[in-house]
């Protein structure tokens, strides 16, 4: 199960103990297998002996640690005798395993070359808290999912290359007297070599555990080889799949304005659009996956996107979280090319706009361009406060905009459950509409 800090507070704290475990795990699986079978470091036994010592001390810390954390489960937070006691059940005897110094027993304590070679690999039992970690740092949300998943990904093809090389010198598949650098260089070839599938054959199995070692290498090789062809297709098509829809969206679109015999420019419009749409990254159908959430998630969201435009408008400050989220659920987001003219002077307005990116121009039929409106602004609000009253100003795209909408009706129906709120309302709007009318010169 995965275990998460339950407070914000301690977050940081244990998510960077958690990566300097995992960090020193894996680097005791490269280590120590290294360490007993090749013997990089007979000849400095003092720092041998400090980095096994030392690594393994952080991992047991880590244990006792662990013993006093709480810990948050698919079924809740757990928290001291609880929490222990899930520990206990799950990775504690892993955990226990993998972090004694298997380095040092096996090279001061077992006879060097012994059949006890082997059990330095004991300390990959570590490796089990190291995949859940990576499991959730996959699964954790990122624009960078597809580097994630391939870094991982190569960290554990790494690890498996590693390891059965060191394997094969334990077996004595590499000619004795050779320096380390050499003897692994040989044996990393002949693991690389069998699990690609590869099997040149130069480096052959002489006695029966290396017979027995080879066949277990091979099946190994079979499966991670099947691995890779799989995890590489599939991050490849991930990758694509996104930009494949989108060609094949264009290529639709641009059929059908061919078949309607549209205009060059009105195509080029078009496409532009779209254009913006992908690079924005609002053409990857982002309301469906928030339609798809629970409606006080959906409000949520809404209420983080907008909360900073609609704190701006002043019929709207003071509201409290219930009036805003009934607005927001409605709010619909709308994109316009530049020179699209968004509101018509003399039209009935039904809707307000609040500028999420972008900027638009206000246009006086009298006096030309009177305001220029940007990200965080908004305009088209007196259609609220008196829907009868025509529009005073023509309101046009400057660049590529993204407007979030509210309509007449929606803000209707929170006057009507509103009581107080609409009292608020009808002062602003007296004063709004008095303003707009002195400046129209008709006060």
């Amino acid at each position: 199960m995965k275990e998460k800090p339950l407070f914000k507070s301690e977050s940081r704290f244990w998510t960077g103990w958690d990566w300097t475990v995992a960090v020193v795990a894996i680097f005791r699986s490269v280590e120590i297998p290294a360490l007993v079978t090749l013997r990089f470091l007979d000849f400095h036994p003092r720092i041998e002996s400090l980095l096994n010592l030392s690594a393994s001390a952080l991992l047991l810390a880590d244990i006792i640690l662990r013993l006093q954390r709480s810990i948050q489960t698919s079924r809740g937070p757990l928290h001291g005798a609880a929490a222990r006691k899930h520990y206990l059940r799950t990775f504690f005897a892993f955990d226990l395993v993998g972090s004694i110094p298997w380095g040092v027993i096996c090279n001061r304590l077992l006879l060097p070359g012994s059949g006890w070679t082997f059990v330095a690999f004991l300390c990959l039992f570590r490796l089990a808290r190291v995949a859940s970690l990576s499991r959730d740092f996959i699964r954790t949300p990122s624009r960078f999912f597809i580097l994630r998943r391939l870094g991982i990904f190569l960290l554990w093809i790494g690890l498996v290359v590693h390891l059965v090389a060191c394997g094969w010198v334990a077996v004595g598949g590499i000619n004795p007297g050779l320096p380390p650098g050499r003897t692994y260089i040989r044996a990393l070839y002949w693991s690389v070599t069998t699990l690609s599938t590869t099997g040149f054959g130069d480096i052959t199995p002489k006695t029966e555990p290396q017979m027995i070692y080879t066949m277990l290498a091979m099946i190994m090789g079979a499966g991670l080889y099947a691995t890779v062809i799989a995890n590489i297709a599939s991050l490849i098509t991930r990758a694509d799949t996104a930009r494949a829809a989108f060609d094949e969206k264009m290529e639709r679109l641009h059929t059908l304005m061919k078949y309607k015999k549209m205009p060059d420019a009105l195509q080029r419009r078009i496409f532009d659009y779209h254009q913006y749409l992908w690079k924005s990254g609002l053409g990857h159908d982002h309301e469906t996956l928030l339609k798809e959430l629970s409606p006080a998630l959906r409000r949520s969201v809404g209420l983080f996107l907008n909360h900073h435009i609609l704190e701006q408008v002043p019929m709207l400050k003071g509201a409290n979280t219930a009036i805003l989220h009934r607005l927001i659920s409605n709010l619909h987001t709308v994109v316009y090319t530049p020179g699209d003219v968004i509101i018509h002077h003399g039209e009935t307005g039904t809707n307000m706009y609040l500028i999420n990116r972008g900027e638009v121009e206000v246009l006086d039929p009298q006096q030309g361009c009177v305001a220029t409106l940007r990200e965080g602004e908004y305009f088209g609000e007196l259609a609220l406060l008196d829907p009868e009253r025509p529009r005073q100003a023509d309101v046009v795209a400057k660049t590529f905009c993204v407007l979030s909408m509210i309509d007449a009706e929606t803000f209707t129906l929170v006057l009507r459950k509103f009581p107080e709120f609409a009292a608020h309302v009808r002062q602003v709007a007296a004063r709004r509409l008095a303003e707009s009318d002195q400046r129209a010169g008709r006060s």
